[in-house]
């Protein structure tokens, strides 16, 4: 078994090429989907304006969370199957 040995500098190539996708994703793409349409500026505004922490959100012991985890988990269990009866 042998070990495939790189050189430094490409793994360093390769770490801040991963550093730049995902700044350019966080700083560049989302706020540009975000600008693209009225409905996401006015909810953008909204959390903002509201002061939510959007990454903490799922985190926090509210019943809001629960059911709403609950009832996304039922949605994917329970979806409707396809029994191939041709619609007359």
């Amino acid at each position: 078994m042998t070990i495939n040995k790189t050189s430094a500098l490409y793994r360093w190539t390769k770490f801040f090429a991963g550093l730049a996708i995902f700044w350019s994703f966080t700083y560049v793409l989302c706020p540009a989907i975000t600008a693209s349409s009225d409905d996401f500026t006015t909810m953008a505004k909204f959390i903002d304006d509201s002061g939510i922490e959007t990454g903490e959100f799922f985190y926090t012991d509210i019943e809001v969370c629960g059911e709403a985890d609950l009832g996304a988990r039922s949605t994917f269990e329970h979806m409707p199957r396809s029994t191939n009866v041709a619609v007359k």
